[in-house]
């Protein structure tokens, strides 16, 4: 696995990545064009929000081989590596691509000398929750929709987890 920045040409995949988690959305039971212009607002909104919280952020596509498999925002302000948000294309869940994008960030977090990897996730999605449980990070706060996480290295372990797995992280421009 690699990862990419993002460019102008990846909206596309960006907003079908979104839409693959409005479930939700899809239970409203809409007609398909007036669904579309629903989860096409809420996009608007999510980007527009993430934009004026993380003017940093930068956004990287999950490549395995040319195939992409998600994607994940990452804000760092230089304490504190954040991951805005991460996503992994349904066909592809359940292949360990996202623990290995995590593991990636936290072996950036320990070589970058950041003190924490952070992350917000919904407690409803048992999957991630277990995930980032697994991976060491704890609960800072606990909200019914939203379970604020920190994720600390301690020494050594920019090693550990930089071998915790086979697959790399490189960010590849296209020029």
């Amino acid at each position: 696995m690699h990862t990419r920045l993002s460019g102008p040409e990846d909206a596309p995949l960006l907003r079908a990545l979104f839409a693959s988690h409005c479930e939700h959305l899809h239970a409203l039971g809409l007609p398909p064009a007036a669904l579309q212009v629903l989860i096409d607002q809420q996009y608007a909104c999510r980007q527009a929000d993430y934009g004026r919280r993380f003017p940093r952020a930068r956004t990287l596509i999950a490549l395995t081989g040319q195939e992409p498999v998600g994607y994940i925002m990452l804000n760092d302000d230089g304490v504190i590596l954040h991951i805005v948000d991460i996503v992994v294309a349904p066909p592809m869940r359940g292949r360990g691509h996202g623990g290995a994008l995590v593991r990636q960030v936290q072996a950036q977090a320990s070589e970058a000398g950041r003190q924490a990897v952070m992350l917000s996730v919904d407690p409803m999605n048992q999957n991630a929750l277990r995930l980032y449980l697994a991976l060491g990070f704890e609960a800072t706060e606990k909200q019914p929709v939203r379970w604020q996480m920190l994720w600390r290295p301690f020494p050594g372990a920019a090693h550990e987890v930089a071998h915790a797995d086979t697959l790399s992280f490189s960010t590849i421009t296209k020029g």
